[in-house]
C-alpha cells in the first residue's frame, strides 16, 4: 500500500510538469501564428534595408512635390495653422505634428540680422506624408509632400514612420510576442529536446557572435 502511494506522489509532479509543457507548447505556437504576417513583414524588409546599398535595390521610392497652398486669412496660432493642414488633407489630429524655430542668425546684403520664426507643421503617414513650413503673418503655406510607393510604404511600417498609435501598438505586441517565444523556445528546448549545457552553449555562442559582429562597427 505504500509503494503505490509513494508511486502516485511521484507521478503527480511528472503529471504537472507534462501539463505545463503541452500547455507552453501550444502558446508558442498560437503567439508565432498570430505574429506571422508581422514577421513577414519585418524580415522582408529587414533585409531589403541591410542590403541595399550593397545590392543597390532602389525598389523604395517617394516622389516629391513642392507646393504653395492659400489661406483664406494668416492663422493666429499654430495650433489654428495644424488644424487648418489636418482639414486640408483630411486626417485626425493625433497625425499631425508641430514645432515653432525660433528666430536665428542670418546675412543679408553683409549685415547681421535675425530671421523670423517659423512655423513647421508635418502631417504624418506610411504612405503619403507633408511637411509645411510657415511664416507667421503670410497667408500662403510651403508644402513638401511625399507620395511613397509599396516597397517605401512597407519599410516606412518597418521603421514605424507615420507615428500612428494603432500601429505602434501593434508592432509593441509583435515584440512581446518575440520575447515570449524567445524565452519560451528557450525553456520547452531545454525540457523536451536537448541537455541543458548544449542549450546554454548555442544560445551563449549565438550572444557572444551578435557581440564580436556589432564589435567591429562600434
Amino acid at each position: 500500500m505504500m509503494a503505490v502511494m509513494t508511486s502516485n506522489t511521484a507521478s503527480r509532479p511528472d503529471s504537472r510538469r507534462g501539463t505545463f509543457l503541452r500547455n507552453l507548447r501550444r502558446f508558442h505556437a498560437w503567439v508565432g501564428l498570430s505574429g506571422a504576417a508581422f514577421g513577414l513583414l519585418f524580415g522582408l524588409t529587414g533585409f531589403l534595408q541591410n542590403h541595399r546599398a550593397v545590392m543597390k535595390i532602389e525598389a523604395g521610392q517617394v516622389e516629391e512635390h513642392k507646393v504653395q497652398i492659400q489661406l483664406d486669412q494668416a492663422p493666429a496660432t499654430i495650433e489654428e495653422l495644424a488644424g487648418t493642414l489636418a482639414s486640408r488633407f483630411g486626417v485626425p489630429m493625433s497625425r499631425v505634428r508641430w514645432r515653432v524655430l525660433p528666430p536665428r542668425p542670418a546675412r543679408f546684403g553683409g549685415q547681421e540680422v535675425k530671421a523670423a520664426e517659423q512655423w513647421l507643421v508635418m502631417v504624418t503617414g506610411h504612405a503619403h506624408f507633408a511637411r509645411a513650413t510657415y511664416l507667421p503673418g503670410n497667408r500662403t503655406v510651403d508644402l513638401e509632400r511625399g507620395d511613397a510607393n509599396l516597397v517605401e510604404t512597407l519599410e516606412r511600417l518597418h521603421k514605424a514612420e507615420g507615428g500612428q498609435a494603432g500601429w505602434i501598438l501593434l508592432t509593441d505586441c509583435f515584440a512581446g510576442g518575440l520575447v515570449f517565444m524567445t524565452l519560451s523556445g528557450t525553456l520547452l528546448w531545454t525540457r523536451l529536446a536537448g541537455p541543458r549545457l548544449l542549450s546554454a552553449a548555442l544560445a551563449l555562442g549565438g550572444l557572444v557572435a551578435a557581440i564580436l559582429v556589432a564589435s567591429r562597427a562600434w
